[in-house]
């Protein structure tokens, strides 16, 4: 499990949410010794906790981000499935209306992940703990950085709070995967480095959660349903999620303060008002258990370190830190994991070089090949809202309608449905998508739709009927061979290479 050559001195994770596990875990592999500190202290057992908010609500995991964990714990989704949790066929299971059309529903061989957020992390946290060089300090927090006293413009170590009083970490390697609060721009900025450029899509979003019990008579024919709103029109949305438990995870999302209500006449009065009934009729059928939680989310933000013309040595920013994504869109544990497996790579790279040295270098101008492509998928559909509020580049506008368009043709074409779910996934680039196998029927809907009605050219209405059996199951969880597979086997045909430029 090491890597060829040298391994390096010690690191400090900032944070232990799913970036900051993903992170300690490839630094095991590197560093002699590796300490992750959170503020939050858990107990025993998967719970929601403070310091991740978003933690009691509905979480998609794309197949890129379940990949990736699977790379680097190779029995974690048998685990899971012990406890619970399921592994489901991410079309052929999911009832799914968005833009206004039901997309059709196939067998797609792309893994989907049912369980709650706490019972992922908590999984994941177990194995990181288990790594004999790792460290998990909880009830800590870090106070700022320290910087080499020579002037080489290194990060030397950080400042943290303890129960016992602040202390000075020595640390080679420092690793903010502190999530949407982190204070790294404070931090650069108190020894004299500038702050990062922002680039923000403001949406005001609200998640509104409950757990339920199915009805009894429930006929089991989806494992997922998703109501996603109808851009511009509408901007409420409802999702249930079978989880662990037998037990239904019940998400109601709402954009620019539309927020669902806290109590449970109201909830369910806010579900009855989404543009298609199918969630509202299932939900009067079902029992409620539990608290209903809430989190808000008032924009999406990328912060640009790569711009910044002076950065320090011996530091690197990854996860929602760096950029944080709309949740709707189920984008931020996948590209996390993409932030983690490229600091796998480039610390590869530098262990030929026996030094760490340019790390931080590297690494910072690279990141925007992870982040560009969901970055575009998730603004870009944000930014069909006139009320959201961010920069609009010139030729958004053709870019929308292509993307109503293609969306209306998931409804009846399975090619076109295929490639939508490549890029969904993040297998692909747009070129998935524009590729004239795609567009020429895209384009060719959009022709029909100036003469038809869109009920006459997609299912609008009619929630497609489950696959009969028997079907395959969804791809299997590959096997450990006994060992982190190279970055080039990684990599693979699931994606560009992450040091490539995206076609």
């Amino acid at each position: 499990m090491d890597t060829p050559g040298r391994r390096f001195g010690s690191a400090v994770v900032i944070g232990g949410s799913m970036a900051g596990l993903l992170s300690a875990r490839v630094l095991a592999d590197h560093f002699d010794k590796v300490t992750l500190v959170e503020r939050d202290v858990r107990g025993e057992g998967p719970a929601a906790r403070k310091g991740v908010p978003q933690g009691p609500h509905i979480h998609v995991l794309l197949d890129t981000g379940r990949r990736i964990l699977d790379t680097y714990f190779p029995d974690l989704f048998e685990q899971l499935q012990v406890q619970g949790a399921e592994l489901i066929d991410s079309s052929g299971d999911l009832a799914w209306h968005h833009f206004g059309v039901w997309k059709l529903r196939r067998t797609s061989g792309i893994p989907g992940l049912l369980c709650t957020r706490p019972l992922l992390e908590w999984n994941v946290l177990r194995r990181v703990k288990a790594r004999p060089n790792v460290a998990v300090r909880e009830g800590c927090s870090i106070e700022g950085l320290i910087c080499d006293e020579k002037g080489t413009g290194r990060i030397t170590g950080v400042r943290v709070k303890t129960p016992q009083g602040e202390e000075s970490w020595e640390a080679d390697l420092v690793v903010d995967a502190s999530g949407r609060g982190s204070r790294m721009p404070q931090w650069l900025e108190a020894i004299g480095y500038a702050r990062p450029e922002e680039e923000q899509v403001i949406v005001d979003l609200s998640y509104t959660t409950c757990l339920h019990e199915p009805p009894p008579h429930f006929q089991k024919d989806w494992k997922a349903l998703f109501l996603y709103p109808s851009p511009p029109k509408a901007w409420r949305a409802g999702f249930i999620s079978h989880v662990e438990g037998g037990r239904w995870l019940v998400t109601l999302n709402g954009y620019f303060g539309e927020h669902a209500p806290t109590e449970y006449a109201g909830f369910l009065e806010y579900a009855r008002s989404l543009t298609r009934p199918d969630l509202y009729n299932y939900l009067k059928e079902a029992t409620p258990i539990g608290p209903i939680s809430q989190h808000k989310v008032k924009d999406c933000r990328w912060r640009h370190y790569e711009k910044l013309p002076r950065f320090p040595e011996g530091l690197v920013i990854l996860g929602d830190a760096a950029c944080a994504f709309n949740p709707l869109y189920g984008q931020g544990m996948s590209v996390a994991g993409l932030g983690a497996e490229l600091l796998d790579t480039c610390l590869r790279e530098q262990a030929e070089r026996g030094e760490l040295s340019g790390l931080a270098q590297r690494f910072r101008e690279r990141l925007p090949e992870v982040i560009r492509l969901p970055w575009l998928l998730g603004t870009g559909m944000d930014l069909l809202y006139p009320q959201a509020v961010g920069k609009r580049p010139y030729g958004l506008g053709l870019l929308h309608w292509y993307i109503l368009r293609l969306m209306e043709r998931t409804s009846t074409d399975a090619h076109v449905h295929r490639q939508f779910y490549r890029i969904l996934h993040l297998h692909a680039g747009l070129e998935a998508v524009l590729q004239p196998s795609v567009a020429l029927p895209v384009l060719g809907h959009g022709v029909m739709s100036l003469l038809r009605p869109l009920e006459r050219l997609a299912n609008t209405e009619t929630r497609p009927p489950p696959l009969t059996p028997p079907r395959p199951s969804p791809v299997p969880v590959q096997k450990s061979t006994g060992g982190i597979q190279s970055p080039e086997s990684r990599q693979g045909a699931a994606r560009p290479p992450i040091s490539g430029k995206r076609s």
